[in-house]
This record gives C-alpha cells, sequence and structure tokens, in this order.
C-alpha cells in the first residue's frame, strides 16, 4: 500500500528525526539530490548541459546540490538563482556556495528570465517545493513560463513549482511547471495523486533519504495498488453455488433510460454476484431480459419510471436480498423518492448513486447502515450544498464532511477517485479518459454491489470497486483507443480476481 503524507506532516516529521537523532541535516539533502541526478541520468545524456532553477529555500538548496553532482558525474550544469547564495540560509546557502567552486554558470533571477542557455538537454525545477500556496508571480513566474515553453524534459525536485502540495491544485489559481519525471522524498504527497497535481507531475519517485521509519507516525492517505485490491477479495470455494456469492437487488431504470440499469446488472454479473434481479418499471424489463438475460427482471410498477406504488413491492422484494443498488437511470420525480427512500433508509448493504443521489439530496432524510454513495462531483455538490468547482478544490475535505453527515462511506468518483470512511481515507488512480463516457458509473454501481453481496465491508467494497473499474477502463482503452471506448466496453473488460 502506498501511503501518502501532507506536506505539513512531511515538515513536522523530519524536524522531529532531525531533533531526535542528531542526524545531520545537510546529509538528507545529499541523499535527496542525489536521488534528482539518478532521476535526471534517465532523461539527459551523460556529460550533457542542464539547466537547474533553483529557489531560495531548501527546495533550491536541494537544486543546488544536484548541479554540484551532475558535474562531479561529467556533466555540465547552468543555474538560475532565486536568490544570491550569500542570502541562502543553512544548507541550501552552503550547498548555493559551493557551486561557484565547483566553476558551474550562474545567473540571478530578477525579473524576466533569459533564454534557456543553448545546448541543455534537460532543465531540474527546484524552485519551490511542497508548501506553496500562494501564486507564482515575477522571476519566479517568468521562469516557469520558460521552462513549459523550452520543449526539454523537466524534472521536478519534490513538486512541480506551483502546484500545492497538499491539494494537487494550482496555488492562487495560476501557472505550474508540467514535469515529465518529479522526484519527491520519503512518501508522496497527496498534491501528487490529486488533479491537476497529478497530470502536472508526471513520472513519480518516491526516494529515500535517510529518514528511519520508526519516526514516521503521519496517518497519511491510502493509495491501492494491486496486491491491495486482491488482499480485499474473499475466497471462493470450490464448493460454492451462486447463493454463496450473494443476491443482488438492482433498482434503477426508466423509459429513456434502460441502458443504465442494464449496464448495472451486467457488471454486477461480471463481478461475483451469484444473483441478480432488476426491481423496474415496465420499460426496462424487456431490454433487461434480452440485453442481460442472465439477470432476472421483476415489474414492480406499469408506468414510465417508478412511482410511490411501488414502494411495498420494493421493500418485499427485497428482504432477503444480500445487496441493493439504487440510482442509476431512476429518473428524479417525487414519485420516485417515495418508491425507494424505504430502501434508502434500510440497513441492507447498499450503494446509492446517479438520481437516487439527486433525490437524496432534494428530499433529505438519512440513509441506513452499510451504505456507499457514489457521487461525482456535481451531484456531491448538490448533497454539500456548494459548487463542483469547491468540491474539485478540497474533494478529501467534502467528501470526509459527506461521510460524517450521512454516517456511511463515499466515494466521491473522478480522475483520481475519493473514497472515505470514518477517519479511514484512500485515493484510487487507475482509470483513464477513455471512461469518460455515459454509463461508466453505472457500471462502477454495478460492481460495487456485487461485491457487497458477496459479504465485502462497504468501505472494502468501494476500494476494490474502485481499483478494478479502473483496471478495466484501462483494458478497454488498450484495445479500443481512448476515443473509441463505451461503458459496455468497460463492463466487458471487468476481470476481478
Amino acid at each position: 500500500m502506498l501511503h501518502t503524507i501532507s506536506p505539513q506532516d512531511m515538515r513536522e516529521m523530519e524536524r522531529a528525526f532531525l531533533d531526535g537523532t542528531g542526524y545531520p541535516s545537510i546529509l538528507l539533502m545529499e541523499h535527496a539530490a542525489q536521488a534528482v541526478v539518478d532521476c535526471l541520468a534517465r532523461y539527459a545524456p551523460a556529460g550533457s548541459r542542464v539547466l537547474f532553477v533553483c529557489g531560495g529555500g531548501n527546495n533550491g538548496g536541494d537544486g543546488c546540490a544536484a548541479a554540484r553532482i551532475w558535474m562531479q558525474r561529467g556533466g555540465k550544469a547552468d543555474v538560475w538563482l532565486e536568490r544570491i547564495p550569500s542570502k541562502m540560509k543553512g544548507d541550501a546557502g552552503v550547498n548555493a556556495s559551493l557551486l561557484s567552486v565547483c566553476g558551474a554558470g550562474m545567473t540571478i533571477l530578477y525579473g524576466e528570465a533569459p533564454e534557456i542557455p543553448a545546448g541543455c538537454t534537460a532543465i531540474v525545477d527546484a524552485l519551490y517545493g511542497t508548501g506553496l500556496s500562494r501564486e507564482l508571480e515575477g522571476a519566479a513566474l517568468s521562469a516557469v513560463r520558460a521552462m513549459n515553453a523550452s520543449g526539454l524534459p523537466v524534472i521536478a525536485v519534490d513538486m512541480p513549482s506551483g502546484v500545492d502540495g497538499a491539494t494537487g491544485g494550482i496555488a492562487g489559481g495560476g501557472e505550474a511547471v508540467q514535469a515529465a519525471a518529479t522526484v519527491t522524498f520519503h512518501r508522496a504527497k497527496h498534491g501528487h495523486m490529486l488533479f491537476p497535481g497529478r497530470r502536472l507531475t508526471g513520472e513519480l519517485t518516491i526516494a529515500d533519504i535517510g529518514i528511519l521509519p520508526e519516526w514516521d507516525g503521519a496517518q497519511g492517505i491510502d493509495v491501492l495498488e494491486a496486491e491491495d485490491a486482491a488482499a480485499l477479495l474473499p475466497m471462493r470455494a470450490r464448493d460454492a453455488h451462486k447463493g454463496t456469492f450473494g443476491h443482488v437487488l438492482l433498482v434503477a431504470g426508466s423509459e429513456g433510460m434502460t441502458g443504465a440499469a442494464c449496464l448495472s446488472a451486467q457488471a454486477a454479473l461480471r463481478s461475483g454476484a451469484g444473483l441478480v434481479t432488476a426491481a423496474c418499471c415496465a420499460p426496462v424489463r424487456i431490454p433487461m431480459q434480452t440485453l442481460v438475460p442472465c439477470a432476472m427482471a421483476k415489474v414492480v410498477c406499469g408506468g414510465a419510471a417508478l412511482d410511490a406504488g411501488a414502494a411495498m413491492a420494493l421493500y418485499q422484494i427485497s428482504k432477503d436480498k444480500r445487496a441493493l443498488a439504487i440510482g442509476p437511470g431512476l429518473g428524479q420525480e417525487e414519485g420516485t423518492w417515495r418508491a425507494i427512500a424505504q430502501l434508502i433508509a434500510s440497513d441492507i448493504p447498499k450503494v446509492i448513486d446517479a438520481d437516487a443521489l439527486n433525490l437524496l439530496a432534494a428530499h433529505g432524510g438519512k440513509v441506513g447502515k452499510n451504505t456507499v454513495l457514489t457521487p461525482h462531483p456535481g451531484e456531491m455538490a448538490r448533497l454539500c450544498g456548494v459548487t463542483a468547482k469547491e468540491i474539485l478544490l478540497s474533494p478529501v475535505e467534502y467528501a470526509q464532511q459527506l461521510a460524517q453527515d450521512y454516517d456511511c462511506c463515499v466515494l466521491l468518483k473522478g480522475a483520481t477517485t475519493v473514497i472515505v470512511r470514518g477517519e479511514d481515507v484512500t485515493m484510487n488512480v487507475t482509470g483513464c479518459e477513455a471512461m469518460a463516457t455515459g454509463g461508466s458509473g453505472d457500471v462502477l454501481t454495478g460492481v460495487i454491489a456485487a461485491l457487497l453481496a458477496q459479504g465485502i465491508s462497504p468501505m472494502d467494497a468501494a476500494r476494490a470497486g474502485a481499483y478494478y473499474h479502473g483496471i478495466a477502463g484501462e483494458s478497454a482503452e488498450k484495445k479500443l483507443g481512448s476515443r473509441a471506448v463505451t461503458a459496455w466496453d468497460v463492463c466487458d473488460a471487468l476481470r476481478i480476481e
């Protein structure tokens, strides 16, 4: 399991380690610089000229040390400094002063950045690290623009300059470095995993700089990897039968939105549910029986969408079900809410998505125990009473707040998915742009419902579901390309094992 750490926790932990052990801080900077140069060597030929753009703090000190090491390995270094070496403090000042001894070409940034030196093969961005929260301006902004316009690979030190290490946002809404690669230290930071920081980070290397593990007690955020997702899945016994793997009740679909129900049902079957029954209005039955013949369909309403008259039938059907999936394609009529409200409040393990989320936001009320809410940012905004832009700026915080308000698991969908239950926070980074197509969320609903039916806890079902849903999207993209993938292709690509 990959565990991120906040920039603040990283600073506090590093300071405690240095104070508690007497370990020389300049050695941490040396280890960091060596890791940067090791990464740089993958992008710049040995002995070539490299530009190092260095700020006035410790991030700049890392860059100055990296320039020295690059020269010691036979390379040529040009250095842009935000401050003169005599104004740089501590270890950063020591490493900046050593550059003149090594014969590096140094330029102090006062206004507009100069031309990139001729013959440079790469750039090291060491202007700012993980703690920047203000918009870039002046010489620093000019230097960032020059790096981005150069066409050269940029290797960022700890965090691409301009990216907030805690949120992944661009500080102040301005500009930031687009790195080909980023070398961060000890643990990945939250901002490496959250967009747009994740996109700007490029290839991420996590370097050990010598901090002993026993000094690291920061909780951070979990990021799922393949072995973590696999470990969440229950064993499937050789003598199992369809009842062993649970019966999912899918409450979905309406006239004109039958596909949403079919996608969820097929995904639940592909994800290991023993049985799937769609409780639906009349227009959904024939498409369901035609497109998903392995699922059952029970008509509980003769109209174009579920209405209040279906409530009792839904309640009766749900009694012996292991898990519920409620919402895809239901529509948002008040009668539909009356039909599903009792199920929403029940304690049967369930996933609530799409129109059911919008109805919950409009009508309020509680959700039962063992519930997973799966909003996208727009649905999340309606549930939280804010704008989608605000959700995107602080996805972890809003997911935590909603999980607390409803006392449930929340899965906030996005290019990086945030999954929260109580104090536990997980991010999922599988998936791709090919999944930005109608119906992808309906597939995820079916996946999570199937995992719930197999006895997995809501948090683990959400985590494993998000991971394997993303892997399916990646597989479909490899086969069809990013533009041709449909949600049905994602469903067909599901392999949960």
